[in-house]
């Protein structure tokens, strides 16, 4: 089950994770990677959905692979 609500703190983590994602993208797009802002942020969105296709989290509620039969992805 999802959690009913957030903390502080895992919003404020949540926020420096996105930060540090738009760092690197810029870093990226600085070093010639992708050739547009927009085109960076196309290839990135394609990555999430990408990983959005094989993620899954089951009955117990571990993250799992879809494709590799149900793999743990965050091992405990």
């Amino acid at each position: 089950m999802p959690p009913s609500g957030f903390s502080k703190p895992v919003v404020k983590g949540a926020l420096q994770f996105i930060g540090g994602c738009y760092r690197d993208l810029l870093q990226e797009v600085r070093e010639g990677k992708h050739p547009s802002f927009e085109a960076a942020i196309e290839f990135e969105l394609k990555q999430i959905e990408r990983v959005l296709e094989r993620i899954h989290i089951n009955e117990k509620g571990e993250l799992v692979d879809r494709k590799e039969q149900g793999q743990l992805l965050l091992p405990e």
